[in-house]
């Protein structure tokens, strides 16, 4: 990904198309880098806690570098809009939840609609980049405070993402790591084995 891109552009890329949901995860990431006063992530010293796991987390991995490969990027499947932003450098964090009320507009409902709908017509397909375009003037140039709700909140940072043994399931013969197998009278055996089996 080009290091020249503008964060929004770098989210577009990353997610492939613009959409609302995605736009408000700019905002998001935008927001947390002026208030922690930090940039993108090179090794862990940014971590995000996501509540949600909706188009807006793709443009968090974009511009704040937090993914779960590098493990600094944690899911909690709660489906809410929410946000937890800290940084490990200056011992910082937000919260930033999205406002009830602004994510549901009768342009973004429309939107909905049609995004969800299949196939669209000529005029439908015209419509809906019309949508776009206005969401995303809407989403870009509204305050902060107004689409989103955030404080500054004590966080306990977990350990860095560690590397681990893989080590072989005895029952599929796949690899896993160590800290994730489950010992058993026939040996190591991988969460997926041990739950077909009903933890046997």
């Amino acid at each position: 990904m080009c290091k020249d891109m503008s964060p929004l552009e770098k989210a577009i890329q990353f997610h492939g198309h613009v959409c609302p949901g995605l736009l408000m995860g700019v905002r998001v990431a935008e927001f947390a880098m002026h208030r922690l006063g930090v940039s993108a992530d090179v090794n862990e010293e940014l971590l995000a806690v996501v509540e949600t796991d909706s188009c807006g987390v793709d443009a968090i991995q974009a511009i704040l570098g937090c993914t779960f490969g590098k493990g600094n990027l944690i899911f909690k499947d709660y489906g809410k809009n929410v946000y937890t932003i800290a940084s490990r450098e200056n011992g910082q964090a937000i919260r930033v939840a999205q406002k009830f009320r602004n994510s549901r507009t009768p342009q973004s409902q429309r939107y909905r609609e049609l995004v969800c709908k299949g196939p669209l017509t000529e005029a439908e397909a015209a419509e809906k980049e019309e949508l776009i375009a206005l969401l995303f003037e809407q989403l870009m140039s509204t305050p902060f405070e107004e689409l989103f709700e955030w404080k500054e909140i004590d966080f306990e940072f977990p350990p860095k993402a560690g590397i681990f043994n893989t080590i072989q399931c005895t029952r599929c013969g796949e690899g896993v790591i160590d800290i994730k197998a489950t010992e058993t009278a026939r040996g190591p055996v991988c969460p997926g084995c041990l739950a077909e089996n009903g933890g046997r």
